[in-house]
């Protein structure tokens, strides 16, 4: 009964780490898409790009697909707000990624005419035609205070391109983080379950797994956002934890050796 007991304690760890690592691995591909985009600006918008200068207009999140698969098509979105009690026209110009041009992208400026507190939508299609580095599609978009005035406010992301026989993006998406997660969770109850049938009383291990997979779940949502800042955090921060857990098992295995 004990060797069973220790033997699912074993399938639970690899149950966990095999959700982990499928979850993991997207939400790094994706983390490191978005670190691309940091260094997609052209010229010479990186050098003239000023965020003292002054803009009416005001630019939300990019909103973007998280990862476009073979044959698939995706939506670029902005939003500009007038939030002046005047009419302004908006200028935003757009970055997109896009292999035999000029610096590897394509460029568009248009101006919104915008009543007081009105808002509006602009948006720009991307599919396989902007992958660049075979991985990856990246956009930039730009506000200006008119379109002869250099970029004062910027936003970007990174879409990851992911080609794995056929199945479309919304299938690798269920598989790798839904189906990471739910894994995770599996073999954090198996283990539990396990290791109170053996009378194991400390929880350390559990309650490790429980904070990575919650810092898993950050990951994944600062994905699914593309907020590459909130993932990356949660990617440092769960190394750290793993590494010390490690380091701090070594050091009681080796004093109970002596």
């Amino acid at each position: 009964m004990k060797h069973k007991q220790l033997y699912l304690s074993i399938l639970s760890l690899l149950v966990y780490l095999l959700g982990l690592a499928t979850s993991l691995t997207l939400n790094t591909f994706v983390l490191w898409a978005n670190l691309e985009g940091q260094s997609f600006w052209g010229y010479p918008e990186a050098l003239a790009f000023d965020s003292s200068l002054t803009t009416e207009a005001r630019l939300s999140s990019l909103r973007c697909p998280v990862i476009l698969a073979p044959g698939e098509a995706g939506t670029v979105e902005v939003t500009v707000r007038n939030p002046n009690d005047y009419p302004i026209e908006a200028w935003v110009s757009a970055h997109l990624s896009k292999p035999g041009e000029v610096e590897n992208m394509i460029r568009d400026l248009q101006g919104v005419s915008l009543s007081p507190g009105e808002s509006s939508q602009l948006s720009w299609a991307v599919s396989e035609d902007n992958v660049i580095r075979n991985r990856m599609i990246i956009a930039r978009v730009f506000l200006r205070l008119t379109d002869q005035h250099p970029p004062a406010r910027t936003k970007h992301c990174g879409i990851l391109f992911v080609d794995l026989g056929g199945l479309s993006s919304r299938a690798i998406t269920l598989l790798a983080l839904v189906g990471g997660h739910v894994l995770q969770a599996g073999g954090i109850l198996l283990w539990q379950h396990t290791r109170r049938a053996l009378g194991n009383k400390t929880h350390l291990t559990r309650n490790v797994l429980i904070t990575v997979t919650v810092l898993s779940l950050v990951m994944t949502y600062g994905s699914v956002i593309h907020g590459w800042v909130l993932s990356l955090i949660a990617l440092l921060l769960g190394l750290l934890i793993v590494f010390t857990t490690v380091g701090y098992r070594l050091g009681i295995t080796n004093n109970s050796a002596y």
